[in-house]
């Protein structure tokens, strides 16, 4: 076999296997107040992965997704209510054309950015560390913050799968792992660069239980 041969074996396993994780993902959001803990638990497929080259998926999958249902569950209900807080504030704002409009505008987009941003980082933080969902949500807020070019990266990568979608829809089966993929490598970077700055001895270890069965 030459090395032709095995980079098209290497990249069919890997696109197969992101095809794979992708429909678990799906199935495992159909009840909706699953997103977040599935979403997790495919953020820690890939980091498996990407750090120990463990490319199993189903046995992977369903372990990240009982290990870390409990603390992802309540971030999904945390997410779910400001993501529909923010979605009554914009529809008012739409509604309303008085002056108060535009006092409200501001604020609300600086917050809905930095939603946006610390959402960029969450669920490549439960994945990565062993930490509670409080500090996950609060370490993965100042990353976006420290890390503001990086966090407009990953958002544009988002807009750009979401672009996608639309007008190929077909690309639904296949695009959330892949996106799931980039975000972590991402993400990835900054981890390292906090663990030679010395940062995670402040945030925490890395979690072993991630580690291959």
């Amino acid at each position: 076999m030459n090395i032709l041969d095995t980079r098209f074996y290497a990249v069919v396993d890997r696109l197969s296997n992101l095809f794979i994780l992708n429909i678990f993902w799906i199935l495992s959001c159909l009840p909706i107040v699953t997103i977040v803990p599935a979403t997790t638990a495919m953020f820690s497929v890939v980091r498996q992965w990407q750090l120990h080259q463990d490319t199993s998926v189903v046995r992977n999958y369903f372990r990240y997704f009982r290990e870390n249902f409990k603390h992802s569950f309540i971030i999904g209900l945390i997410w779910m209510a400001i993501s529909l807080l923010l979605y009554f504030n914009y529809f008012y704002l739409n509604q309303d054309q008085t002056g108060v409009r535009f006092i409200i505008l501001v604020p609300l987009l600086l917050i809905s950015l930095l939603f946006t941003g610390t959402s960029a980082y969450l669920f490549s933080v439960m994945s990565h560390y062993e930490i509670t969902w409080k500090r996950a949500i609060t370490s993965s807020f100042f990353m976006a913050i420290a890390n503001f070019p990086i966090t407009l990266f990953i958002i544009g990568v988002f807009v750009l799968l979401v672009v996608v979608l639309m007008y190929l829809p077909v690309f639904t089966l296949i695009l959330f792992s892949i996106g799931a993929y980039i975000n972590y490598s991402l993400c990835n970077r900054v981890f390292q660069k906090m663990e030679l700055s010395g940062v995670n001895d402040h945030l925490s270890k890395i979690s072993k239980k991630y580690k291959p069965l």
